[in-house]
C-alpha cells in the first residue's frame, strides 16, 4: 500500500522562493512585464483575436472584463490569460501576470511594487519548474505555458494574498492538481483558453487554501504527483539546488 510523503523538499523550496526578497534585477524584469502585460489588456478592449484567426474565442473571455463585477478576479484573470496568450502564446509568465494583475485590481490597497515582487519570484520559480521537467516529450504532449504556469501564478497570488508558509505549500498542491492542457491545441484558439484557466485556477487554489482546504504534502514529486504523472525526466535538485547524486 502506498504511504503518502510527510515532507516535500521540492515544495518547501518553492514556497521559500516565493516568499523571498528578489534582487533589483528581477524587480525591475517584472515592472516592466507587468507594466507590458497591462497595456496589451487595455489595448486588447474586448476585440483581441483568436490565435486560430477567427476571434471569436478571445472576443468572448475578453467581455467578460466589461461584464463581470469588478470583483470578479477568477473570471478576469481568465480573460487577462487569454488576452496576453494570444499576443505571446509562449510566454511561460502569462498565468503569472494574468493572475497577478485581476487580484491586484480587485485589491484597492495593493501596491505596484508588492505585485511586481509577486510577479518577480513567481517567474523564478516557474523556471525552476521548467529546468526541472523540460523534455522534448514533455513539449509534445502538454501544453508549458497553462501545466506550469498555474504553480507560478498560484505562488504569486498566495503571497499577494499573504498565506503563510503552510497555506502556500497547501495551495501549491491545489494548483498542481489542476495543471493540464494539451499540446495539440498549440495553434488552435483553446490554448489560450487553457492558459487564462491555469491564470483562474491560481487564485482558486489560493483561496480555498487560505479558507483550510488542505492538499498532498509532495504534490508535485511525490510518487503520484504531478511529475511522475505527467513527467518525462525530474530533477528535483533544479528547484531545490541540492545534488541528488550518491
Amino acid at each position: 500500500m502506498h504511504n503518502a510523503a510527510t515532507h516535500s523538499a521540492v515544495s518547501d523550496a518553492l514556497v521559500a522562493l516565493a516568499q523571498s526578497t528578489p534582487d533589483a534585477v528581477a524587480l525591475d524584469e517584472a515592472r516592466s512585464a507587468v507594466l507590458r502585460a497591462r497595456q496589451w489588456i487595455s489595448a486588447s478592449s474586448g476585440t483581441a483575436r483568436s490565435a486560430s484567426g477567427d476571434g471569436r474565442p478571445a472576443h468572448l473571455m475578453s467581455g467578460a472584463l466589461q461584464d463581470s463585477p469588478s470583483g470578479d478576479a477568477r473570471t478576469n484573470a481568465w480573460a487577462h490569460g487569454v488576452v496576453l496568450s494570444n499576443t505571446e502564446p509562449d510566454l511561460l509568465t502569462t498565468p503569472i501576470l494574468a493572475a497577478v494583475i485581476a487580484w491586484s485590481d480587485s485589491q484597492p490597497a495593493a501596491q505596484s511594487e508588492q505585485v511586481a515582487a509577486a510577479v518577480a519570484v513567481a517567474s523564478q520559480a516557474t523556471t525552476r519548474l521548467l529546468d526541472a521537467i523540460d523534455s522534448p516529450e514533455f513539449r509534445e504532449r502538454w501544453n508549458v505555458v497553462s501545466a506550469l504556469g498555474v504553480l507560478g501564478a498560484t505562488l504569486a497570488v498566495s503571497r499577494l494574498v499573504g498565506l503563510d508558509a503552510g497555506k502556500m505549500r497547501h495551495a501549491l498542491g491545489i494548483a498542481a492538481t489542476q495543471a493540464a492542457g494539451l499540446a495539440r491545441n498549440r495553434d488552435a484558439s483553446l490554448h489560450g483558453i487553457e492558459v487564462g484557466k491555469a491564470a483562474a485556477d491560481a487564485i482558486e487554489a489560493t483561496l480555498l487554501a487560505k479558507h483550510g482546504f488542505t492538499s498532498a504534502v509532495a504534490s508535485i514529486d511525490g510518487r503520484r504527483g504531478l511529475a511522475a504523472l505527467m513527467a518525462y525526466r525530474f530533477d528535483a535538485s533544479a528547484i531545490t539546488g541540492e545534488s541528488t547524486a550518491a
